[in-house]
């Protein structure tokens, strides 16, 4: 698995793919919701390739203040979940997070998500509450 962290458009490309299938496609998320103001040409992606050109994990990362990194849109291709793939994903991003001067990272997860981020190491700080048509808590976790 390679993970790779970037705001190229190729990079983009594959997290907006695997974004457009999980959330809008399996989930039924309006694409304009799940796809926002936060999704621009600078903002950096972290992508896993099972292989050269074949993306099955995305994340986006999202600079908070005071050396916080919010993890957003953080989904697996659904052949690909049960696998460790998502966990490893989100590690290596609370990596880079770190080398990069983060102390601590903020997920805003729905509550169907909340075993797995807790799973991570992630506490509960508030919620739940309604955050684009689903509960969600917020979670955090000092690196």
């Amino acid at each position: 698995m390679e993970y790779q962290f970037s705001k190229s458009p190729a990079n983009r490309a594959a997290a907006y793919a695997l974004r457009q299938a999980v959330f809008v496609e399996e989930r039924g998320i309006d694409a304009t919701v799940e796809f926002d103001d936060k999704d621009n040409d600078d903002r950096l992606y972290v992508v896993a390739y099972a292989a050269p050109n074949f993306p099955v994990a995305t994340l986006r990362l999202e600079p908070q203040a005071e050396q916080v990194m919010r993890f957003g849109r953080v989904c697996t291709r659904k052949v690909y979940r049960g696998h460790g793939i998502g966990q490893k994903l989100l590690t290596a991003a609370e990596v880079w997070s770190q080398k990069h001067g983060y102390t601590q990272g903020l997920i805003h997860g729905e509550v169907t998500a909340q075993g797995f981020y807790e799973r991570c190491d992630y506490q509960v700080i508030a919620g739940p509450y309604d955050e684009d048509g689903a509960p969600v808590v917020v979670m955090t976790k000092k690196f």
